[in-house]
């Protein structure tokens, strides 16, 4: 059962952040961190292995930049380093990949601490350098995102589309997960442990840890599930708007996926694919299951629709589809055997 905890901020939440992070780090023995770059100045994020805590300064989770997929690395790093202690950080679509990997493709975490983050919201990477020249750095820009916390974000109509569909900008499934929407996060945030045994990676911080109060946890329930509401609007219009191009069924999308070609742009970066990328057949088709357990599977990061060359709105497609697999229970219904769209 998940339980709750608040900390005291005192007006500097990424430094309390930080703070927490590194006591979980000496209080779980971790032998290095795979966080993304989201604190240097670099525009192109590309996850780094951490072997000092204090490398985690500049670790800044709140950055309106994604992209790449830390979740993808994964794989290759735990088959590396099988008996070693790890921690990841995560946004939560790269939290929801992970799930999926391991559910759907049995990828062993044993020795893998998962930490993630309430997602702000990130922008395109064209609008991206402009709202950073115009607000002068890049952290001007990540305080303009933590400005809104409390309601939930910015205005998401700026956000990438995938920000637009996603699924939640929260997580309770990681074992340690940061959680900032609906909070005044100036004086505190809130840390949901997946068991309450883990309250002892938070011992020695030097920070003011409690209980967490019940209206902050509600608080920030409600504004997480006027989020998700919202974004669910969001995917019904586009599928509305989308009718004559969105495959309204996975047979349509496994036909559009076959007649791509051999780009695969879309699986290079998916972290799913990174374990399983789905199999072909000789004549082009792809297995029907194949593309459920990759839908099921999908996290919903929208790397896939930043290197499209056609520009399809995959996340799109996939978070559609994603809701037919919630609403009418689809695997059910998928054949036993291996099926073919030519």
């Amino acid at each position: 059962m998940s339980h709750y905890l608040m900390v005291e901020t005192h007006g500097d939440p990424l430094g309390a952040i930080r703070q927490v992070l590194k006591s979980i780090w000496s209080n779980a023995k971790l032998e290095f961190v795979l966080a993304p770059t989201n604190g240097s100045p670099e525009v192109i994020q590309s996850p780094n292995i951490v072997h000092l805590p204090d490398a985690l300064d500049s670790f800044n989770p709140f950055k309106p930049l994604m992209t790449s997929n830390t979740a993808k690395y994964l794989p290759e790093i735990l088959q590396r380093t099988e008996a070693q202690s790890m921690g990841v950080l995560l946004r939560p679509c790269e939290m929801r990949a992970l799930l999926g990997m391991e559910k759907n493709y049995h990828l062993h975490t044993k020795n893998l601490l998962t930490i993630a983050f309430d997602c702000l919201g990130t922008y395109p990477l064209e609008d991206y350098y402009w709202r950073t020249e115009r607000k002068g750095s890049p952290d001007q820009l990540t305080q303009e995102s933590i400005q809104f916390a409390r309601q939930g974000g910015i205005v998401p109509y700026r956000f990438r589309s995938a920000c637009q569909v996603c699924q939640s900008p929260s997580s309770d499934d990681a074992h340690v997960n940061f959680a900032v929407i609906g909070l005044p996060i100036r004086q505190h945030i809130m840390i949901i442990l997946r068991e309450k045994s883990f309250e002892n990676l938070l011992v020695g911080n030097g920070l003011t840890i409690k209980v967490a109060e019940q209206k902050v946890i509600d608080d920030h329930r409600l504004i997480v599930a006027k989020v998700n509401e919202r974004n669910q609007r969001v995917r019904e219009r586009i599928r509305q708007g989308m009718a004559d191009v969105l495959p309204m069924s996975f047979e349509a999308l496994v036909e559009a996926f076959s007649k791509c070609g051999d780009c695969q742009k879309c699986m290079l970066v998916c972290p799913t694919c990174a374990l399983h990328m789905p199999i072909r057949s000789a004549s082009g088709g792809y297995l029907l299951e194949e593309i459920v357990k990759w839908a099921e599977s999908c996290g919903g990061c929208g790397m896939c629709d930043q290197v499209c060359p056609r520009h399809q709105p995959l996340s799109t497609f996939f978070a559609y589809l994603r809701d037919q697999l919630d609403q009418e229970n689809l695997l059910s219904n998928i054949p036993s055997k291996s099926s073919l769209v030519n």
